[in-house]
């Protein structure tokens, strides 16, 4: 018989599964760290939300654990890579809320649109005042969807059946999937110039975050609305309240927030009470979402301890000890040319991901490495659910073609991982390889150079013209950033080139505005300058 820890609180009907399932079940949400730690070494399975913590501590005590499932959906409570050195599935429920936050969008919408809370106050406050809080009809209104994703998409057809023209931006969804929602998609700026309503359902990333600031606030209508229950950061708040100050938009309706628990010290959004609608991060919150996120967890933990895969798991088993370690460099590899890749190319949507492994690679099971590519290159993208088990899965949601192959390796290298991305722009490549004295990059475009594959680079794509090394050079030196390593690759005089540099410092975006400017200035065609850090 299995035994399974529930640390803690989910819905009975959940506790009822395992025990159904003849597991031997102890409920003990609220106990202490002590007796945690003195008893996690009893359990085969373990069903947690967001107070108990899995550290490595605990997880090195863990010696009959097989599963841990997350009532819910984020897991930083959880130290993956520690589980999955210990061979420990780790899964989680994302699909338990969806519904949820669906619906809690579908009604802020409603209720800023038939000023509902308002009118609602106002009767409670002995207050009659139907002119005041009149409303307007989404019927025939246009929709714009930042993020077309599973809550997003489900926003749509909802908002489809209330007769309104819903149009979206998600640079990373394939085409065809929003053809089949009936759903245009359309260039973001496009999107904020249209649209009645602007609802946000992204990731919080480096690209997302303040996705909507003074600048977006300013190409709407005056008289758009804005929904945000998603992510708190994807909306600069002190930007919101200064665009509703000045009748730049009409409405908000806001659940999820810069800083929670919100404060009057610390929201400027709640002085507009008329115009603002906010809760307090409610859109997962229902009975059925709680119910459902404590019915699949306990499902899952008993499918995996019957020998099932998770449906959504967020790491896998460790390879064979002796195998990993000898296949680790080469996992280390490919995943600095994925994450190089995706900050240089991952703001254009990606249609394909093609990975040839070479030489002393092929002596090992590529589905490790193929997995860390694909992960590495849409992590930084899209958000932290990516991982090895789940990736694969997801770029075939976005439309994204994944083909490996091997090549056969010539020349001295003993190994060597070439990627090709091909995105809606263009088509790009990368090949490195191991050496003892670390990571090397050693072809960019079909060009060769030889650099470190890690520090701070800046990229240039060109035409080869004299002068050009020398432009960059003296503004770089005049703003004090220093040049590590320099390479140029060229195929010939006057054709394409391309240059990297390793570089000490960042450089601002006025300093790689003047670089630019300076390449014009000889009359050489740029096709690419960009700053990375790896």
């Amino acid at each position: 018989m299995y035994k399974v820890l529930v640390s803690d609180n989910i819905a009975q009907k959940g506790i009822d599964i395992l025990k159904e399932a003849g597991m031997e079940v102890d409920f003990k949400p609220g106990q202490s760290r002590e007796e945690f730690l003195e008893t996690i070494a009893e359990y085969d399975g373990i069903i947690v939300r967001s107070m108990t913590l899995l550290d490595a501590e605990a997880l090195n005590k863990a010696k009959k654990l097989k599963v841990i499932g997350r009532a819910g959906t984020g897991y930083d409570n959880i130290d993956l890579d520690e589980a999955t050195k210990h061979g420990i599935f780790v899964f989680n429920t994302p699909t338990g809320n969806t519904i949820s936050a669906v619906e809690h969008t579908m009604g802020m919408m409603l209720s800023l649109s038939r000023n509902i809370p308002q009118a609602n106050q106002a009767l409670h406050n002995d207050i009659w005042d139907r002119k005041k809080y009149m409303g307007v009809e989404v019927k025939g209104k246009t929709l714009g969807i930042i993020g077309l994703g599973r809550i997003g998409s489900r926003v749509a057809k909802r908002a489809q059946s209330f007769g309104m023209k819903v149009i979206a931006n998600d640079p990373y969804l394939a085409p065809q999937k929003a053809e089949k929602l009936n759903v245009p998609l359309l260039p973001f700026k496009e999107v904020l110039e249209k649209a009645d309503y602007v609802t946000l359902h992204t990731p919080l990333t480096d690209e997302t975050y303040h996705i909507l600031s003074h600048k977006e606030f300013a190409i709407m209508k005056k008289s758009a609305r804005v929904i945000n229950c998603a992510r708190g950061q994807n909306i600069d708040t002190k930007a919101l309240a200064e665009a509703l100050e000045n009748d730049k938009i009409t409405g908000a309706a806001i659940d999820v927030h810069e800083e929670e628990p919100v404060k009057a010290s610390n929201n400027p959004l709640l002085k507009f009470q008329d115009r603002v609608i906010m809760t307090c991060h409610l859109g997962g919150t229902t009975t059925e979402a709680m119910d459902n996120v404590s019915i699949t967890a306990a499902e899952e933990v008993v499918s995996v301890l019957q020998s099932n895969l998770p449906e959504s798991p967020l790491n896998i088993p460790a390879m064979d000890p002796q195998e990993f370690n000898q296949a680790k460099p080469y996992i280390n590899l490919v995943t600095k040319l994925g994450n190089f890749m995706a900050k240089w190319k991952g703001h254009e949507r990606i249609e394909a991901v093609e990975v040839e492994y070479g030489g002393e690679v092929n002596q090992y099971n590529h589905k490790p490495m193929t997995l860390s590519l694909v992960k590495s290159i849409l992590e930084p993208i899209l958000d932290d659910r990516i991982n090895l088990v789940n990736a694969m899965h997801i770029a075939q949601e976005r439309g994204i073609s994944l083909k490996e192959s091997q090549i056969q390796n010539k020349g001295e290298l003993k190994n060597i991982i070439k990627i090709n991305l091909k995105t809606e722009v263009g088509q790009y490549c990368l090949a490195g390889t191991h050496l003892p004295i670390g990571f090397r990059l050693i072809e960019i475009n079909g060009l060769r150079i030889d650099l470190d594959l890690s520090g701070e680079f800046i990229i240039v794509s060109y035409q080869d013209k004299p002068g050009v090394i020398g432009k960059i050079g003296s503004t770089l030196g005049e703003e004090n950033i220093n040049i590590a390593n320099m390479q140029v690759g060229r195929q010939e005089i006057g054709g394409d080139a391309i240059m990297m540099m390793q570089i000490d410092s960042k450089p601002s975006k006025e300093i790689m505005e003047r670089i630019k400017n300076h390449l014009d200035e000889l009359n050489t065609q740029v096709k690419d300058l960009s700053y990375l850090e790896i």
